[in-house]
């Protein structure tokens, strides 16, 4: 005979339906529900040196940078659009945040292991922006370990 439950048992009573739910509740179902870092396919926050990385591909970029003794700066942030009124709203500026610059080079590096169709607009607007200021640096984005040493070893190559 099998057991079942009634109607009842698994159906929430109307006073825990109008309940607003706990800060508890809330955490623990967001973290079961979304992926750590949603903004990026398959990546995950990791920490070294007190520094904290938007994937463990940025972090092996950060590794390689640091062995090959190359200057860069880090988190380099870019206005693609600045701030704005319309009819009265304020419009946030349009930014873009890139991994790595290094100024030696001329050398824009973006780890981007899933390239998006946002990400791949944000690019196109940040080349548009340094060619309105007649800059205009390589911009590279290695999408795996693969392409971030060999990307290092050409680097090196020209500019021992």
């Amino acid at each position: 005979m099998a057991i079942t439950k009634s109607k009842n048992q698994n159906m929430k009573s109307d006073k825990d339906k109008n309940r607003p739910m706990s800060l508890a509740e809330f955490r623990k179902m967001r973290h079961t529900l979304l992926p750590e870092n949603r903004k990026i396919k398959n990546a995950r926050k990791v920490e070294r040196d007190g520094i904290r990385f938007d994937s463990r591909l940025e972090l092996f970029m950060y590794d390689l940078l640091k062995m090959a003794g190359i200057r860069f700066e880090r988190q380099k942030r870019y206005t693609l659009q600045p701030s704005f009124r319309y009819n009265g709203a304020a419009i946030r500026p349009i930014t873009y945040t890139v991994d790595f610059w290094l100024p030696d080079h001329n050398l824009i590096i973006d780890t981007k292991g899933y390239h998006t169709q946002q990400g791949d607009m944000r690019i196109k607007m940040l080349k548009w922006s340094f060619s309105s200021a007649g800059v205009s640096p390589r911009i590279e984005t290695p999408k795996n370990i693969k392409e971030c040493i060999k990307l290092i070893e050409n680097i090196t190559q020209i500019n021992p």
